[in-house]
């Protein structure tokens, strides 16, 4: 993993815990911040988890044939 990748998940993490630490503190919420807090939540997580699973194996280069040879582009 990268450092930018390991940056991101920290701060989607980060950010998820700000949020409901807040939440826990005790203020009250409106329905629609509850709804919002969820869903920036699912979303955030989705990310982390995008993160985590986009580890691609690297791709072998594909050979660079020229369409038309030096010569034969007639």
């Amino acid at each position: 993993m990268s450092v930018r990748q390991v940056l991101r998940i920290f701060v989607c993490l980060g950010i998820i815990a700000a949020l409901w630490l807040r939440a826990l503190n005790g203020q009250r919420w409106s329905g629609s911040w509850l709804f919002g807090g969820i869903g920036l939540t699912i979303a955030l997580l989705l990310i982390v988890a995008m993160e985590i699973a986009g580890r691609r194996t690297t791709r072998r280069p594909r050979d660079d044939v020229p369409k038309r040879p030096l010569g034969l582009d007639v």
